[in-house]
């Protein structure tokens, strides 16, 4: 059974190499030789006044490769309201540290294979989505991008981005001069010789681009259908930063997943602080067109069509992260930490047992 950290899932995960990985196991899912895990979350009363405590779990199963993925995270969650919008913020209240981690076992022999964290996996799988709906959706000459947002999925955003297209230009915005000037400087340095600049207006951001990335952790919209011009492709990290609004301003929608439009929120009677946001909005509203979408494997299997004109406005929602993507790329993961004897080994014996369960 072997141990990795994020630096080493960080030194052996790249944002191609999760692409490929990802759409072999959409393309499987799509023909039901893969398994979706809903996911799950419980909440319940935290003893912080601003929060509530959750925990998530998801999963799947991948037998091409042979994996059961299980993703589990414990998070203190707030509401705070950021510029004028709501946010869902998890807070680092383990000692100032996250706790989450994936589980990956064999489903040859019911072995566990491996433990790590998931946060860089996270960024990275959450990337890579948004990546595979660009390559499908935008245009093969898009050269201008927008991101809106400057935290740490933004970045997994310009990565996925740049892996699918031969970007030119990236404008950020963010409300915060200062994380969006921290997230320029980041970037800068990791994509150097292309012009990438901070926006202070959200508008001129993503005037004249190509394709708009929105990236935040907002609960209300934070794309404007006035924004969407012939031939633009949009995308999204959440269900709650667009809404039916815009997404009937486009011409062809793609959403990750169909089968599970919003998870499952198991929630204790009493608990404060639990936004209805969570599992009240326009996929399940009055007039909703979510049952319509394409989903994202069909998209990869060829079982429905992406862009069909250079004029199509093109949207990806990626409404909600699914366990399957870990069970993809955690495979990948042990298969290069094996080959390059990265990580831990620990004895099978401490995660098996003679008992009968």
């Amino acid at each position: 059974m072997r141990v990795l950290s994020n630096e080493d899932v960080e030194q052996l995960l790249t944002m191609p190499e999760c692409i490929e990985v990802m759409e072999e196991m959409y393309g499987d899912y799509a023909n039901d030789q893969a398994l979706l895990v809903p996911r799950i979350d419980n909440l319940s009363p935290s003893t912080e006044p601003d929060a509530y405590y959750g925990f998530k779990q998801m999963g799947g199963a991948w037998p091409r490769r042979r994996v059961q993925a299980l993703r589990i995270s414990s998070d203190i969650i707030t509401h705070p309201v950021i510029a004028g919008k709501l946010r869902r913020v998890k807070e680092p209240r383990a000692n100032g540290r996250y706790v989450g981690m994936v589980l990956m076992f064999s489903s040859e022999t019911g072995a566990m294979l491996g433990l790590f964290p998931d946060g860089v996996m996270q960024r990275i799988r959450v990337g890579a989505a948004n990546g595979i709906a660009l390559k499908h959706l935008a245009r093969a000459d898009a050269r201008k991008l927008a991101i809106i947002g400057s935290g740490w999925q933004a970045g997994g955003q310009l990565m996925a981005a740049m892996a699918t297209r031969r970007f030119e230009q990236v404008r950020i915005y963010s409300p915060r001069a200062e994380t969006r000037n921290a997230f320029v400087a980041q970037a800068q340095a990791w994509f150097p010789g292309i012009d990438i600049r901070a926006s202070g207006d959200a508008e001129q951001c993503v005037a004249g681009a190509d394709v708009i990335m929105a990236s935040t952790s907002s609960m209300k919209r934070v794309l404007e259908p006035a924004w969407l011009k012939p031939g633009m492709h949009v995308s999204c990290i959440k269900a709650q930063e667009v809404d039916q609004e815009l997404l009937d301003a486009c011409g062809r929608v793609v959403v990750h997943v169909t089968a599970q439009p919003k998870q499952y929120d198991n929630v204790m009677p009493g608990t404060p602080n639990v936004a209805t946001e969570h599992t009240v909005g326009w996929w399940n509203a009055p007039g909703n067109r979510f049952t319509e979408y394409t989903d994202l494997a069909q998209l990869v299997a060829g079982k429905r069509p992406g862009r069909t004109s250079a004029d199509d406005i093109t949207c990806f929602v990626n409404n909600i992260g699914i366990g399957l993507q870990f069970a993809a790329a955690g495979a990948l993961v042990l298969e290069k930490a094996a080959a390059a004897g990265l990580g831990h080994e620990l004895p099978d014996d401490w995660f098996s047992e003679t008992v009968h369960p």
